[in-house]
């Protein structure tokens, strides 16, 4: 049962990557374009009701099967920088920036979307 909690965890965290990609990068891609908004509004919509990815809950859950000693704040964001950074950037930093983020990157594509 192991292996199935590390390949279903794995598997989530590689579309979770996807994901974040197409939500920093979208833009740059035309005809990806209803893919990028559904992505911005998925992601905020997750952030506003639940306060966090509900991919990271449900990748984590999983680790945690693996790793009960494993600390996770339900943040893809917040648990991969802090490894990579020792902690330099706080989570609820994090957070703020990540949903801000979103947030400007669905208003601008809205605003250039109507005023076409």
């Amino acid at each position: 049962m192991r292996i199935l909690y590390r390949i279903g965890a794995d598997t989530i965290w590689v579309a979770h990557f996807f994901i974040v990609g197409l939500v920093l990068f979208g833009w740059m891609f035309p005809s990806l374009w209803y893919l990028y908004i559904a992505a911005l509004v998925g992601t905020l919509t997750s952030l506003l009701l639940l306060n966090y990815c509900f991919l990271s809950k449900w990748e984590f859950d999983l680790r945690k099967k693996l790793n009960p000693k494993l600390e996770y704040e339900f943040s893809y964001a917040s648990y991969y920088t802090y490894r990579l950074t020792q902690g330099r950037l706080s989570p609820r930093f994090l957070s703020r920036a990540g949903m801000l983020f979103v947030a400007v990157s669905l208003l601008i594509n809205l605003y250039f979307f109507l005023t076409n």
